[in-house]
């Protein structure tokens, strides 16, 4: 299989462009077409609700052109299907299902030209009913009105009507005549129209203004009146309370003025401590602005410390809360008994004040010749030293000399049967043996 791909690899290409070209010409032909793909079409197709009407006549449709469906002005569907049924035309509509609830029992439809070139839409009225239309049901005669042409209107006129039609088109068209230049006096006579149209529809609105102003006006007074006389108690006893509230501020008229006479005072201190408050805020703005990245910063801390103190609280819980219950009445009770455990032992101030003295002494570095205590300590580490001078990969050695004679030798060996690492260390340090010793073996 692979060697035929590979031998025929041209052609296959050639074939898988040919179909990617014919799904890219059809769907453009669709989008062209303004086709709507039905539901069990996947990713394109969508549910639609269906509809028909029945037209006295549906000229000028044509199912599957783009010839769409509107209400008020909104396209909500499509024209997809035109037959002919006991003499008249049933039309049959596809309309969006989020549009559907729309349209009532009681709609009505208006078949319409959109252009010049009788490209025909459906308006429909959704109507006033509460109960919506049903799909697949179909809208009645009665409830709908065909496009009606010009030649259809003037036939239905009388000759008379035709004739005087006829002599006002031709009286219109003569005083329009552009060649006796009638059309540009005609022209002339609206612009000088239009400042005084203007002026009349400025002063029709402001009447227009007023006189709903007024209306309202004398509305809310009566209404306002209405309630007047209705609670006239009422009203009788808010003048009394008033009375009483406005006698009750002339016997504190020496305290309003009073306060009055503060009240400069105290507008004073507000508007210098809001000057300050000002201030402050001018200067913590640039503080709280550096003050955002450590706030940022800290939310991942404190995102992290929340599941640390999650964890923590089982062991706080059940382990360091019993514990501390536990130990609490045997830490009142050890505490009872080491009240006067204190004056019985010298104080540790002492101790440390004593070690201060010490320290002190060994320290001290008088005036002239004599040097401290501490001065002689690298002198003596240095004298150390020198008895120390020759040392290999074990360390310094005091210098000296071992004799061994071949008695030695031999008591030392009788003592290495007894205790064997002293052997041990006997090889470690190079001793002769008696077989080492000239003369002794």
């Amino acid at each position: 299989m692979s060697r035929a791909l590979r031998e025929h690899l041209r052609d296959v290409l050639a074939i898988v462009g040919l179909v990617a070209a014919g799904v890219i010409a059809t769907t453009i032909i669709l989008i062209g077409q303004r086709t709507t793909l039905p539901g069990w079409v996947p990713f394109l197709g969508s549910d639609r609700f269906e509809l028909q009407a029945e037209f006295a006549t549906a000229q000028a449709v044509t199912p599957g052109q783009g010839q769409s469906v509107v209400i008020a002005g909104i396209k909500v569907g499509d024209i997809t299907g035109a037959t002919l049924e006991d003499g008249h035309a049933v039309v049959t509509m596809q309309v969006e299902d989020e549009y559907a609830s729309l349209i009532n029992e009681d709609a009505t439809l208006l078949l319409r030209p959109k252009t010049g070139l009788q490209d025909m839409v459906i308006e429909v009225d959704p109507g006033v009913s509460d109960q919506d239309v049903e799909e697949g049901s179909t809208i009645p005669l009665a409830s709908t009105l065909p496009n009606v042409n010009p030649d259809e209107f003037l036939a239905a006129l009388d000759a008379d009507t035709q004739s005087f039609l006829k002599l006002l088109l031709a009286g219109g068209a003569e005083a329009l005549d552009p060649e006796k230049g009638r059309d540009l006096k005609l022209s002339a006579a609206l612009r000088q129209l239009e400042p005084f149209a203007r002026d009349v529809s400025r002063i029709s609105g402001a009447l227009a203004v007023r006189r709903e102003s007024i209306k309202n006006a004398i509305h809310n007074f009566q209404e306002v009146s209405t309630e007047l006389g209705d609670n006239n108690e009422t009203v009788a006893a808010f003048v009394d309370s008033s009375n009483a509230v406005l006698a009750r501020f002339a016997n504190q008229e020496a305290a309003i003025r009073a306060a009055l006479r503060e009240l400069p005072g105290a507008l004073q201190a507000t508007k210098g401590a809001l000057t300050g408050a000002n201030q402050l805020a001018l200067q913590s703005t640039p503080a709280l602005k550096k003050s955002l990245p450590g706030a940022r910063a800290l939310k991942p801390a404190l995102e992290s410390l929340q599941g640390f103190f999650t964890q923590t609280v089982v062991p706080i819980r059940d382990q360091i809360r019993p514990f501390t219950r536990q130990v609490r009445q045997p830490v009142t009770n050890l505490r009872k008994a080491t009240q006067g455990l204190g004056n019985t032992v010298p104080g540790l101030r002492v101790g440390f004040t004593r070690l201060n003295e010490g320290l002190n002494a060994l320290a001290a570095n008088p005036d002239g010749v004599d040097e401290s205590y501490l001065f002689y300590v690298p002198w003596l580490n240095h004298n150390t030293n020198l008895l120390f001078t020759a040392q290999d990969a074990h360390g310094p050695l005091r210098r000296g000399l071992v004799q061994e004679s071949c008695a030695t030798a031999r008591l030392a060996q009788g003592t290495f049967i007894a205790v064997p690492f002293l052997k041990t260390a006997a090889e470690v340090t190079g001793l002769p043996f008696p077989q080492d010793i000239p003369g002794c073996g």
